[in-house]
């Protein structure tokens, strides 16, 4: 199989796992991944390193997904992607990732690495190594202070989020 090829699924992949965020589903996000993942996770503080079966990583994703909720996420988009095909059958992606909020703000950008492994006809997720974290904390910072600013003049204040690492 040609590499143009190649990055065309990978491209088709990411399209398909963009999606399911955007749709906050939880069941279509897990097709993307394989039955263990394995998973690195830079937290601002130290890097977290877990490998997680897929029952595992459903809670987590659950998690990140109310975390989403949390900033009033609307939306995800790829914004550079690097394709490295090692065989036809092994993929590694670096992709930028922007994240808005329902309005179509920027919330946040973060990287990730991710190692795709094509056993039958479709591409999975088998390791993750990403920066999410602590553009996630930046953003939640800061939602939570104009929340404290908007409720000293409306009265209304943030609701509290389960601070929650991948």
């Amino acid at each position: 199989m040609k590499s143009s090829q190649i990055t065309s699924h990978v491209r088709a992949f990411f399209t398909g796992y963009c999606t399911a965020f955007i749709r906050l589903d939880a069941p279509a996000i897990m097709k993307h991944f394989a039955d263990q993942v394995h998973i690195a996770s830079e937290t601002g503080d130290d890097v977290r390193v877990q490998v997680a079966t897929a029952a595992e990583w459903r809670k987590t994703i659950d998690k990140l997904l109310d975390m989403y909720r949390a900033v009033d996420f609307g939306g995800a988009e790829v914004t550079a992607i690097e394709t490295h095909p090692l065989s036809s059958r092994l993929v590694q992606a670096l992709l930028t990732w922007s994240l808005r909020n329902r309005a179509g703000d920027l919330l946040y950008e973060f990287d990730a690495v991710y190692t795709l492994a094509r056993h039958d006809e479709r591409f999975r997720i088998i390791s993750i190594a990403h920066n999410e974290i602590p553009q996630y904390r930046r953003c939640l910072a800061q939602l939570r202070s104009q929340g404290s600013q908007s409720s000293n003049t409306h009265g209304e204040s943030t609701p509290p989020v389960e601070r929650t690492e991948q």
